[in-house]
């Protein structure tokens, strides 16, 4: 999946709210968080952090 534009917080927090994902701005260290339970993820903008929730945290089960 390729991420051609920027995507806001509220905006990724409203989206992937569905699945208990947030997001929060990472603070001194800098960067994005994602958090889902107990599972945290970190990465340096917050398109990266969500793309890599998509493919690191979300499986996509198909009906047999």
């Amino acid at each position: 999946m390729a991420w051609s534009k920027s995507i806001s917080l509220d905006v990724a927090n409203k989206i992937f709210s569905a699945i208990s994902v947030t997001f929060e701005a990472g603070g001194e260290e800098g960067g994005y968080l994602a958090r889902h339970q107990t599972k945290c993820l970190r990465r340096p903008t917050l398109t990266a952090c969500c793309s890599a929730v998509l493919t690191d945290w979300v499986q996509v089960k198909e009906k047999i």
